[in-house]
């Protein structure tokens, strides 16, 4: 079987490396809002979001890919003259122009030389926000909610966040809640679902108190997710325990964190450097095998979730682990280009070109995977999970969904029981996805369309582990 991918399919893996998170619009003439549309890929369609909105100078906007797990990809480029649009994807070294026809963008997706229709129209997803999500906490509230702030003092940036504290004096045991990849405000907020505020609802009715706070550059908080690895994130992380620790209310002896994702991974190394500042750890969905081969495993659950024929996605696995081999055997970052540089020049699909074209096409492929050398990805692809895990002490509560199409229970919790951890409790639900909703299938598709946020079983499992400690 060939180990690369043709170039429909390489679109695909171009937008999956970036994984790493209102009323249907009615104007005549104007792009503000949010579009949906398709990509036909040949073996399978890939969902395309755009959003719009104005901007001091014209336009500005994003790009989201749910079905690969990829928000907020920043649109480089808007032009439009109340007809006709033209916008680059310049970290994707991809374009759209089009033309706004009766309420629909009718145009063509540009990318390493492969030109797609593309239909855009005013987004359902949009409206599916604003449908009520049944465990969107509603007051009034059986706690206080505390608007609060602190800063990360290596860097001296500000962050803002919200505390809620059962009624009394206390004092209460209390958790940090610690995001996954990308950018997410304090509720972790994801197509109008809150789970961050669910989960934080949930504890505090239980007698927990709960800080959760705008990752850094998100929402209220400072500084820029740019140039930050997961180190840096927790950093920011243990400035949020040390906020909470300053609370009169709060039990010195009962401090931990919750972390979801990669905050799954930030919590493992908070447990792993901890002086005893926290009392115990709890970990959803978090990574324990090799980063790189849980980014593997990830290529091929989300490829063959979204309907994809098993040649495609074991294909594509491949591919993608190679390229992630050579940036995680790299020394440094310059290294780690020239690696990335010479492993596409050596694809198959240049055959036949010339030396010019080939160049130029292994220039624009190189931007394309811009993202793979920057410090975020190169730090965290290097990343072995069980090197901090084996370190741990405290007590660990750690939760995966059977259907999580982004990091495979099955393989993780293997990896994890396989070290034999005192004080750790695991458990599997069988029926939840990534982000612990009740799903048929567990593909990220799947996530907008839920109406659970947060299942209950979870949440009532981990307030009680937190109260027995």
């Amino acid at each position: 079987m060939e180990q690369h991918l043709d170039k429909k399919s390489s679109l695909l893996c171009l937008i999956a490396v970036l994984f790493f998170t209102a009323a249907s619009i009615g104007y005549s003439q104007t792009i503000e809002g949010t579009w949906e549309g398709e990509l036909d890929l040949g073996l399978q369609k890939l969902p395309l979001v755009f959003n719009f909105e104005t901007a001091t100078d014209g336009w500005k906007g994003s790009l989201d890919s749910p079905q690969q797990n990829a928000f907020g990809i920043p649109l480089t480029s808007i032009l439009f003259d109340g007809t006709l649009i033209s916008l680059q994807i310049a970290s994707l070294g991809a374009d759209f122009e089009g033309t706004l026809i009766n309420n629909t963008l009718v145009g063509q997706f540009k990318q390493s030389g492969l030109s797609l229709s593309l239909t855009l129209t005013p987004s359902k997803i949009k409206e599916a926000k604003l449908e009520k999500r049944p465990q969107t906490p509603v007051g009034p509230f059986p706690y206080e909610i505390i608007n609060t702030s602190f800063v990360q003092k290596k860097e001296n940036l500000l962050f803002k966040g919200t505390v809620t504290k059962p009624r009394g004096e206390g004092p209460f045991p209390s958790v940090v809640l610690i995001s996954g990849s990308g950018p997410q405000d304090r509720n972790s907020e994801i197509f109008g679902h809150y789970p961050f505020w669910v989960i934080a609802d949930h504890l505090t009715r239980q007698g927990i108190v709960v800080l959760r706070y705008d990752d850094r550059g998100v929402a209220e908080s400072e500084g820029t997710m740019e140039g930050a690895t997961t180190m840096d994130f927790t950093k920011d992380a243990w400035a949020a325990v040390e906020k909470l620790q300053s609370f009169s209310f709060v039990d010195k002896a009962k401090v931990g964190v919750i972390g979801h994702s990669e905050g799954g991974l930030i919590a493992w190394m908070m447990g792993a450097e901890n002086s005893g500042n926290l009392s115990f750890i709890s970990a959803l969905a978090p990574p324990v095998i090799s980063i790189d081969s849980l980014m593997g495993e990830q290529t091929y659950d989300l490829v063959k979730a979204s309907g994809a024929a098993e040649e495609l996605a074991r294909a594509q696995e491949a591919y993608n682990f190679k390229l992630y081999q050579r940036i995680k055997t790299s020394q440094n970052v310059e290294e780690a280009h020239k690696n990335l540089k010479a492993f596409l020049e050596s694809d198959p699909e240049w055959m036949g070109l010339d030396s010019l074209q080939k160049a130029t096409q292994v220039d624009k492929r190189l931007k394309q995977f811009a993202a793979l050398t920057a410090p975020w990805f190169y730090q965290f692809i290097k990343t072995e999970p069980r090197e901090y895990i084996s370190r741990i002490i405290v007590p660990t509560w750690v939760a995966f969904g059977g259907k999580d199409k982004q990091v495979n229970a099955s393989s993780n919790k293997k990896s994890l029981l396989h070290m034999g951890m005192e004080n750790m409790e695991v458990k599997v639900y069988d029926k939840l996805n990534h982000l612990f909703q009740t799903a048929e299938t567990g593909a990220v598709s799947e996530y907008s369309n839920l109406s659970e946020t947060f299942n209950p079983s979870v949440l009532d499992d981990m307030a009680t582990w937190i109260n027995s400690q």
